[in-house]
């Protein structure tokens, strides 16, 4: 499944528009549509983080649906291309590091 395909089922199951989750995560929604419709690249490390927070802020993302937003953007057979080295991606997979970091956003926004 391409990265895209995977935010727009993420995002429409918290019935939000690209506007909304664009605005939330500080992302142009233009962009974003984009993304979903897979002409072009996932967005960087940053910007996953940001809609990942924001999509989790609304209903809470089940088990494994961060690590699969970075598996699909980081998988060269996807159309939309690589974002990250395969290096890269597996050290954000075993970082309890970067687990720990998207809780605490999260905790953040909550407070």
């Amino acid at each position: 499944m391409p990265f895209g395909k995977f935010l727009r089922e993420l995002r429409q199951a918290r019935k939000m528009t690209l506007r909304q989750l664009g605005e939330a995560a500080g992302q142009d929604y233009v962009v974003l549509n984009k993304i979903e419709m897979g002409r072009r690249k996932p967005p960087p490390l940053e910007a996953i983080i940001a809609l990942a927070d924001i999509l989790n802020a609304v209903q809470p993302l089940r088990d494994g649906d961060f690590e699969k937003l970075l598996d699909l953007a980081a998988d060269p057979d996807e159309p939309a291309g690589a974002r990250f080295e395969p290096d890269e991606l597996e050290r954000l997979k075993n970082s309890k590091t970067a687990q720990l970091f998207f809780t605490r956003k999260v905790r953040d926004k909550e407070s």
